[in-house]
């Protein structure tokens, strides 16, 4: 995530005010947004697109959640030229920590949501920049949803949209603009979307009051897991009928370490078509344990739909312990979300936001993988090097149904271990994932390690 921009919008096409347009009446009083068309003012011709596939997922995935943003506070002033510039940035800094997935959540960059859609009329000129920085090599997973995704409490004071059919065709115009198909289709698209996740962290809306909102309501009642399976049942429809390709991710729940969550997961899934309305179970944990919870929660939740691939699109840990043992955890949570049956880790974020009056911003103001520097480009933290020697490692050796091994490590099929926690002789050799250096064989190598096949 790079800090210093702002953009200037691009007029929504003609044919997306169509697709995308929500009546005033979808938000709550507390929106106050105008009225959008629900019409074209003019036809609009078909773009018609060549699009190559996009890139497999062939072994266990590193992600970056939010990876390509521009933050809209520091936006001021940017043209579309420049917007496009810093996502070029990010983009080489993912590409040099060999990340294959990048996520965006549709509170931020690209504020896709419906709401967005229809309140910020850069929208979608900030989700066109998106897609063509991902280029032909990344892949990316994007977010639908009826709100901005993580602070949905602060735009609304009831979660389902009034106006269920307008949001529908919200999603289905989205969808229908990246899917490659020749039809309406963004232009210069040259990689479709394929993976789209519905909405973000619903078990966390039910149980907090979003962070500086002055919405009046109660949590217990909003995002319940009935009004949350109508936006998945309308949202896997919309994606659907645009794309039969796509790919569907669901839940992204906050808490599936724990019984509230899985209590929310449970009612979830027990509404009929819900099971059936997405591919891919998507969870979160921000526990620094070396994956404990991390594990009980990806067993759990994943034991209630069976045969689903599971992916981690959000977790990673502060430098409170030190960076050194922020590091030994990139590699800790990846070895525990494969043991777990996990196929994809996405870390949250990037680069570290600067850091104001000595201290960071956020909660989340030391967990990235980059440290930001007053001039100049982000710099690596110790996180960084272990994600991107591990990265180079997960390049060609498949961890999926990783077993462990032992105290502090998990063994693949191949007899390849992953050692994450303590020391182990390396009898055939191995690979600091600190450093990037051969460990000789015999030698005694230390946690974080990649050890050879015996």
């Amino acid at each position: 995530m790079t800090f210093p921009r702002r953009s200037r919008g691009l007029v929504i096409t003609a044919v997306l005010l169509a697709g995308l347009s929500l009546s005033a009446g979808l938000w709550s009083a507390r929106a106050q947004l105008p009225p959008v068309a629900t019409e074209p003012a003019i036809d609009a011709p078909t773009t018609v697109s060549t699009t190559q596939s996009p890139p497999d997922l062939p072994r266990f995935s590193l992600g970056l959640n939010m990876g390509l943003a521009v933050p809209a506070k520091r936006r001021g002033g940017m043209d579309r030229a420049a917007v496009d510039a810093a996502l070029a940035e990010d983009g080489a800094l993912i590409r040099g920590l060999g990340a294959s997935v990048v996520r965006a959540q549709t509170f931020g960059f690209p504020n896709v949501s419906c709401m967005g859609l229809a309140q910020d009329r850069n929208a979608l000129a900030d989700m066109d920049s998106w897609v063509k920085a991902l280029g032909t090599d990344l892949v990316g997973l994007a977010n639908v949803s009826p709100w901005p995704a993580v602070q949905t409490g602060s735009f609304t004071d009831h979660y389902l949209p009034a106006d269920l059919a307008a949001y529908e065709r919200c999603v289905r115009g989205l969808v229908e603009r990246y899917d490659g198909d020749g039809v309406d289709d963004m232009p210069g698209l040259v990689v479709p979307i394929r993976y789209w996740e519905v909405d973000n962290e619903p078990d966390l809306k039910n149980s907090l009051v979003a962070r500086n909102t002055q919405a009046d309501y109660d949590p217990t009642t909003f995002c319940t897991p009935m009004e949350y399976a109508s936006i998945v049942l309308v949202s896997s429809r919309a994606i659907r009928a645009a794309d039969p390709e796509a790919r569907i991710l669901a839940l992204g729940l906050f808490r599936p370490h724990a019984e509230q969550g899985q209590r929310y997961a449970r009612e979830l899934l027990a509404v009929e078509g819900v099971p059936a309305a997405f591919d891919i179970l998507s969870l979160h944990t921000y526990h620094d344990d070396d994956g404990e919870r991390l594990a009980a929660g990806v067993r759990a939740v994943s034991a209630m739909v069976p045969g689903k691939p599971v992916w981690v699109t959000e977790t990673s840990v502060t430098t409170a312990g030190g960076e050194e043992l922020q590091a030994r955890r990139v590699v800790a949570l990846v070895a525990r979300a494969a043991e777990a049956g996990a196929e994809a880790l996405f870390w949250h974020t990037l680069v570290d936001p600067p850091k104001r009056g000595g201290r960071g911003g956020s909660p989340f103001s030391t967990n990235s993988l980059l440290a930001s520097t007053e001039r100049g480009p982000p710099t690596d933290k110790p996180a960084a090097a272990v994600y991107r020697h591990l990265a180079s490692r997960l390049a060609v050796a498949d961890i999926r149904g990783a077993q462990a091994d032992g105290v502090g490590a998990v063994g693949l099929k191949s007899g390849e271990v992953l050692l994450y926690e303590g020391q182990r002789t390396a009898l055939a050799g191995g690979v600091d994932l600190r450093t990037g250096a051969p460990i000789p064989v015999g030698a005694m190598a230390r946690a974080p390690a990649w050890l050879n096949t015996p």
